[in-house]
C-alpha cells in the first residue's frame, strides 16, 4: 500500500479499469487503485473529474487536501455503505461522559509513553515523562498532557523550538506526517461506520475530523521520531525525498498481542478497539506497542 502525492502543476489524473493513471506532458504514471493509501493533492494546479473523486470514494480512498506549509485543509472521505453503520453511530452517540474521560485517560496515557520512548530512543531526558503517564486522571483531569508537552519539545527538539503548524522548517516536517496518520485514521473510521465529527474529547464545532484528531495522539510521537532524525541532517525544505520519509510512518513496526505488524494496521487495530468499547460501554480503546 503506498500514499501518492500531486505536488506539481499541469498534473491530470484519470481513473480506468482499477488503475489510477497521473499525466504531466508526455508521461503518463500508472497505479493500482486497490495499492492506494491515500492521494494527497499539495498542488494548486492539478486537474482531476468527478469521475476521479467518485471511485476514489467507492474505494474508501481518502483524498487529503494540503495548503501553504503543508498543512490540511480538507480530507474527502467515503460515504461508507457499513452494514453495522446504524447501530455504531447509535452506539457513538450514547456514549457517557464517564466512557469518554476514561478512553481520554488511555489515550494520554499511551501518548505520554511513547513519547518517553522516542526520547529515551534518542538519548534524552524520559523518566518523568514516563512517570507523568502513571499518573494521568480520568479525563486528564490536571492536564498531563500539557505538562508532558512542555518538556518533550524543548527536550527533542531544543530549547528555542516553537510547535506552530503555520511556521517552516521542522513544523511543516510534522503537518505532513500528522496529515498522513490523520488520513490514515478517517479511512478507518469511515470504514468501521463511525462519525468523524464525534469526538471522544476534542469538540471544535469547526473540525469535521475531532475523532481521527483524538485517536492519533498517541500515534504523533512515531512522526515525531522520524523528524528528529530529519532535524540532525539540518534539511530544511520539505521536499519529495523529505515526505517520502515521512509517508513511510505506516510501515514503522509495531507488535499488536505478541505478533508484529506495520502502524498502518496498528491504526486499523485501534480504531476497531474503538468500536468494541462503544458497544460493551468499557474503556477498552488500546494502542500497539513500539
Amino acid at each position: 500500500m503506498s500514499i501518492i502525492e500531486i505536488d506539481k502543476a499541469g498534473i491530470s489524473l484519470s481513473v480506468k479499469a482499477g488503475f489510477l493513471f497521473v499525466k504531466q506532458a508526455d508521461t503518463e504514471t500508472k497505479i493500482a487503485l486497490d495499492e492506494v493509501d491515500c492521494l494527497v493533492l499539495n498542488s494548486y494546479g492539478a486537474v482531476l473529474s468527478n469521475h476521479v473523486l467518485s471511485r476514489l470514494c467507492e474505494l474508501n480512498i481518502p483524498l487529503l487536501v494540503c495548503a501553504n506549509n503543508a498543512n490540511p485543509v480538507g480530507i474527502l472521505l467515503a460515504n461508507t455503505a457499513n452494514v453495522y453503520r446504524k447501530e455504531r453511530i447509535e452506539a457513538q452517540l450514547a456514549a457517557s461522559t464517564v466512557l469518554n474521560k476514561n478512553l481520554w485517560q488511555r489515550i494520554i496515557k499511551a501518548k505520554l509513553l511513547n513519547q518517553a520512548k522516542v526520547l529515551a530512543d534518542s538519548g534524552k531526558k524520559f523518566i518523568d515523562i514516563k512517570t507523568l503517564a502513571a499518573k494521568v486522571k480520568s479525563g486528564d483531569e490536571g492536564n498531563a498532557e500539557a505538562i508532558g508537552a512542555r518538556f518533550y519539545w524543548q527536550r527533542l527538539l531544543g530549547s528555542s523550538f516553537r510547535r506552530d503548524p503555520d511556521l517552516p522548517g521542522i513544523n511543516a516536517y510534522l503537518n505532513y506526517g500528522y496529515a498522513v496518520l490523520r488520513a490514515a485514521f478517517c479511512r478507518n473510521i469511515s470504514a468501521c461506520g463511525l462519525i468523524p465529527e464525534i469526538g471522544i474529547h476534542h469538540h471544535n464545532a469547526s473540525n469535521p475530523f475531532c475523532l481521527a484528531d483524538d485517536l492519533m495522539e498517541p500515534y504523533r510521537p512515531f512522526v515525531d521520531k522520524i523528524v528528529y532524525a530529519l532535524s540532525l541532517e539540518g534539511t530544511s525544505e520539505l521536499n519529495p525525498e523529505l515526505k517520502r520519509r515521512l509517508i513511510s510512518v505506516l510501515d514503522y513496526p509495531v507488535v499488536i498481542n505478541k505478533a508484529n505488524y506495520h502502524l498502518r494496521y496498528g491504526i486499523t487495530y485501534s480504531v476497531q478497539r474503538l468500536v468494541e468499547a462503544y458497544n460493551l460501554k468499557k474503556p477498552c480503546l488500546a494502542y500497539p506497542d513500539v
